[in-house]
């Protein structure tokens, strides 16, 4: 894969960039990948203004068209308060981006920040790859407008080192969207855990949905959408990302979580995430002890494989669908007849009440 390069548009924002060196504010005419504020940003308070200006923007100053940059400039008026949108305006900076192709992911270095985007799609093109990047910078007002491109092959990433082997998915409603770090929902589609990486006002649309029990979409590549049915209640944890314009959240249902769990339940879910020491046997473990509080009888620790081993037989367990961070899952079935399978396994004398 080449490098891409827009010199047109470095050109271009370089001449932007020295009119802002000089002191002055730079208004876009139209969306056109430069990273401005465009004339429809400032609203309905711009009117048109007599000469020598185009449009008044309210109290606060003038628009003058510059031809030699193709847009305008705007003038403050003194003693006046700004809109909120021009009193954050930012100066342009322009920077180069790394592709890494296999772990599909940009990074860009400007000074000192450091901005990464994951789960890019470079069969799309450079060309477009590069304009989406550059709306997202602006949507952020980030201030920084990518030219350049450059891929690199990284055949030394190893899979288990990344969240996904493809695509980051991304869970959806109708009105905002987030990348997924990791989930896990059962054969009904019923959600058990989702985290998130986000902003945080998407995050909390998203939130929103899924406290109301409304059905949000995840997508991933190769396998399309799927439509997740939240349960009745979440636990959520939130916490900011200090070096992106991002927080990271996840929420775990009640059914998941030991203390949460109430006598009525028709199910319960275990959940085992990355990095823990011999996920099979956490799993197990988190069975037993399940299992332990729904049942009247007594249960040993020794038993805990042979259970599982049967209640798996019986399909009173099932699998989750899990990814990312969440390696394995369950469902219990707990209205099942677990006393039944614990009779007969007394009378198989594959279980016993006299310790070994």
């Amino acid at each position: 894969m080449n490098i891409y390069e827009d010199k047109y548009l470095r050109e271009k924002v370089n001449r932007i960039i020295t009119r802002q060196k000089e002191g002055k504010v730079v208004i876009a005419v139209h969306k056109d990948g430069s990273g401005l504020l465009t004339r429809e940003d400032l609203g309905q308070e711009l009117t048109r203004a007599a000469y020598p200006y185009d449009y008044a923007v309210g109290k606060a100053g003038f628009l003058k068209y510059d031809s030699e940059l193709g847009a305008y400039l705007f003038t403050a008026k003194s003693g006046e308060k700004l809109p909120q949108v021009l009193a954050n305006y930012r100066t342009l900076s322009l920077a180069e981006a790394t592709l890494d192709v296999q772990d599909r992911r940009i990074n860009i270095q400007c000074g000192e920040a450091c901005i990464t985007f994951t789960g890019v799609q470079p069969w799309k093109g450079l060309y477009e790859v590069l304009r989406e990047l550059n709306e997202e910078l602006e949507r952020v007002n980030a201030g920084i407008v990518v030219w350049k491109i450059i891929p690199k092959e990284n055949n030394k990433v190893r899979p288990g080192e990344r969240l996904f082997s493809e695509a980051v998915p991304k869970l959806r409603n109708g009105q905002a969207m987030a990348h997924v770090t990791g989930y896990a929902y059962d054969s009904a589609h019923n959600l058990a855990y989702v985290g998130l990486v986000g902003y945080k006002t998407s995050q909390e649309s998203l939130r929103v949905t899924l406290m109301c029990g409304k059905p949000l979409q995840l997508t991933q590549d190769g396998v399309g959408d799927v439509s997740l049915i939240p349960t009745d209640k979440y636990e959520q944890a939130w916490q900011a990302m200090p070096e992106y314009t991002s927080h990271h959240v996840g929420f775990v249902s009640r059914l998941a979580l030991p203390g949460k769990w109430e006598p009525e339940d028709l199910s319960a879910y275990l959940l085992v995430f990355r990095e823990t020491h011999e996920p099979g046997k956490e799993m197990i473990r988190l069975f037993i002890e399940r299992i332990k509080e729904s049942l009247e009888v007594p249960i040993l620790d020794e038993w805990a494989t042979i259970i599982w081993k049967q209640a798996r037989n019986r399909k009173l367990v099932h699998d989750l669908v899990t990814g990312g961070d969440c390696i394995l899952g369950a469902r219990i079935d707990l209205q099942a007849d677990w006393q039944e399978l614990l009779t007969e396994l007394l009378a198989q004398e594959d279980i016993s009440l006299i310790a070994a």
